[in-house]
């Protein structure tokens, strides 16, 4: 709002000594709850901690998108938009934690022209691709690579964004990166499985990485289950090769840790060394870039989105922990107080409670007998 508009107040909070940022944006979640069993519930999950805006990373496909928009994507308070998956499934089933099928086991799934049709008549939520690139995903890697070309052609085809996954990919790399243009994403990018990765085995970034990056190429967080180490991570910010997004990935596996939310994703880049300013940008005006909404969110310039999240920097220490089990004591966390979505306050709930050992697979229920 232009400042000297003259509207005059309803309600004086009171937000001495905190921070008044923008919603923030996580560019990598998974919320399609009900039909893939990674989604969650997207509002208590995330706008109830702060993240007014989400990407849901490829959770569903073309035959699965019109049922997640129905359902999800219209009648949720958090602004929400989706990646299409290159698979017309989407995320329904294959996980290492899960003894089923990837979505890439058969390509038959993986059609183009049924991508960008779905694509087309829904530009107004789809902003991009997504493309899953693990060996256990893709009939035990024979097919990653023609997943990555048709995934590829598809993005090209809309011109629209691709994000890759590639944590233990039987793709080299820098076969990966061929593939990538200028504005393309590589999510999980300090997952430290060493396959897919952005570092050699002695931790050094690949010069195709860099070079890639330094071409347009965007590096993001995707924390997720097993995608965040802090000796990556720390590896990463030494060498100047710094992610420009950090999301959360969260999901049904790490909702109760060791993700819990963004904005302890955000923490954890306090605690290696990341000012607060550059953590901010990176959850709201670069992830409001890549969306291509640079004036709609992500700021608190006149004419945008009355997004908002109040929050307060609370000291103490703080259980920290990568996706390698490896638990570092912070000394800073980023708690919301306020939340406002479209100029409407929001409730605010408590971090999910850890749920323990979460590196064990989670319990599969027996099926239900007649």
């Amino acid at each position: 709002m232009d400042p000297g508009a003259g509207v005059a107040s309803k309600h004086t909070l009171d937000v001495r000594g905190v921070y008044v940022l923008q919603g923030l944006i996580d560019l990598h979640v998974h919320v399609f709850s009900g039909v893939s069993h990674y989604g969650i519930d997207v509002d208590p999950t995330c706008l109830a901690r702060g993240v007014t805006t989400v990407l849901d990373a490829g959770s569903s496909g073309a035959l699965t998108f019109p049922g997640f928009r129905k359902f999800i994507i219209d009648v949720s308070q958090t602004r929400l938009y989706a990646l299409l998956n290159i698979s017309a499934m989407g995320m329904v089933s294959g996980s290492e934690t899960i003894p089923s099928l990837g979505e890439l086991e058969d390509l038959r799934y993986s059609n183009v022209e049924t991508a960008v049709r779905m694509i087309e008549a829904n530009r107004d939520r789809i902003l991009g691709v997504k493309v899953r690139l693990s060996n256990f995903l893709a009939a035990d890697g024979k097919n990653e690579l023609q997943a990555l070309l048709r995934a590829r052609e598809a993005a090209e085809a809309v011109r629209l964004p691709l994000m890759v996954h590639s944590p233990l990919s039987s793709i080299p790399t820098e076969r990966i990166l061929d593939e990538l243009r200028p504005g393309d994403i590589l999510t999980h990018c300090v997952h430290g499985h060493g396959a897919g990765g952005i570092m050699s085995d002695d931790l050094k970034v690949l010069p195709a990485v860099r070079k890639k990056v330094e071409q347009g190429l965007r590096l993001d967080v995707g924390h997720g289950r097993g995608s965040f180490t802090f000796r990556v991570a720390r590896a990463a910010l030494e060498q100047g090769v710094v992610p420009g997004t950090i999301s959360s990935d969260l999901h049904t596996y790490n909702l109760h840790g060791p993700v819990f939310d963004l904005v302890t994703t955000m923490d954890k880049f306090l605690h290696i060394g990341m000012e607060l300013y550059e953590v901010v940008r990176r959850v709201t005006s670069t992830p409001a870039e890549v969306l291509d909404m640079p004036e709609e969110i992500g700021t608190l310039k006149p004419g945008a989105y009355a997004d908002i999240v109040v929050l307060e920097m609370q000291e103490g220490e703080f259980d920290l922990t990568d996706t390698f089990g490896v638990t570092e004591t912070g000394h800073y966390h980023l708690e919301p107080r306020y939340i406002f979505r479209g100029g409407r306050q929001v409730g605010v709930l408590p971090r999910p409670e850890s749920s323990g050992d979460y590196f064990q697979p989670p319990e599969i229920p027996e099926p239900i007998k007649p």
